[in-house]
């Protein structure tokens, strides 16, 4: 072969590497920056810390107020050493549907429209008990389909630390929501960077303590100038660390408690979600937004359809206050956002 087109062939591929290199870093230094210009200071620490012990087992809050703190916490040290070895450059989906084909097929249709670089697997939670699930498949793009049935229809069937997961990063998805396919990459390269020890995603909800009755009540968050505090980020879509599974499905106390909560009121297991890491953790959880606004088809039935909702959502709240002994849950502002130019 021609030593100068050797040459050529040589030089093209190390720029291409150079070229690559600069990129990721713009792509970093550009989500930091956003980081910066829509965050408080102390936020912005907390999450710059977050960031360089990214490759180190999580370490717990010393100071948590929660009296079940030091017994949960215990578990969830052994939780981590367990899923070390999964792999931390892709995800999974963990996808719950319940009677609801057409939108379950047209959030699958949008996931599956174009390539996303990391996503691993998309595992469908099958809670209907009466009829079969369909056949498991490969995307067009190569990423598996699994249907998983449900031996009980419960809502704590998603949040189960599947043993045949190969990801750390668990993307937990209802079936009427999703992000679009590019913004998904995003949202879990910003997981990676910024929120494996929070609740990542882009469905918050707000927690606030009415004065005069010292009773939690749960709220949409506000939109109004200077109110821009969030405290939960609900499971329909978000990403969270495989070793939250892990320990809300483990036989310790507190998370027996809560998992049997949930089955007697089907409901509250995403707000659950959000008390245990941040009182593990102490950190609140991470807002990230896609480019577009991620889809959502309203049901005609479900449970956030039926009076009452926001009453049994906060009782939810008020029945886990006495459960942790504190309330675990942190405000933050921080937020981050495809497609943000900054000035």
């Amino acid at each position: 072969m021609d030593a100068s087109r050797v040459s050529t062939g040589v030089r093209f591929r190390l720029l291409k590497r150079v070229a690559v290199t600069v990129f990721a870093f713009a792509v970093a230094t550009g989500i930091a920056f956003t980081l910066v210009k829509l965050a408080p200071e102390n936020h912005v620490r907390h999450i710059t810390e977050a960031v360089k012990a990214w490759d180190i087992p999580f370490k717990s809050t010393e100071s948590s107020k929660c009296p079940v703190f030091h017994d949960a916490n215990k578990v969830w040290q052994k939780s981590q050493l367990k899923y070390q070895h999964l792999r931390d450059d892709k995800f999974t989906i963990a996808m719950q549907t319940y009677h609801r084909p057409e939108e379950l097929k047209h959030t699958l249709d949008g996931l599956l429209s174009e390539e996303i670089p990391s996503l691993a697997e998309i595992v469908v939670v099958w809670n209907d008990l009466e009829n079969a699930p369909p056949e498991s498949y490969v995307s067009t793009h190569g990423v598996p389909v699994r249907y998983r049935r449900s031996p009980v229809n419960s809502l704590n069937q998603k949040l189960w630390p599947d043993p045949a997961y190969k990801t750390q990063a668990i993307f937990l998805s209802d079936d009427d929501i999703y992000y679009k396919p590019k913004d998904l990459e995003f949202v879990f390269q910003s997981w990676r960077k910024f929120g494996r020890r929070r609740m990542t995603g882009g469905f918050t909800r707000c927690a606030i303590e009415d004065a005069a009755s010292k009773k939690w009540l749960y709220t949409f968050c506000s939109k109004d100038e200077g109110q821009n505090k969030y405290n939960m980020i609900l499971s329909g879509l978000a990403f969270a660390h495989i070793s939250f599974l892990d320990y809300y499905s483990s036989d310790d106390a507190l998370a027996t408690k809560i998992r049997n909560y949930v089955d007697k009121h089907f409901n509250c297991e995403d707000l659950a979600m959000n008390y245990l890491v941040s009182m593990l953790t102490g950190e609140g959880p991470l807002l990230v937004k896609g480019k577009e606004q991620y889809v959502s088809m309203v049901p005609k039935v479900g449970l956030s359809a039926k009076p009452g909702h926001m009453e049994t959502r906060a009782q939810c709240l008020n029945d886990y206050n006495e459960f942790f002994g504190c309330m675990p849950l942190i405000d933050e502002t921080a937020h981050i956002e495809l497609g943000v130019i900054l000035s």
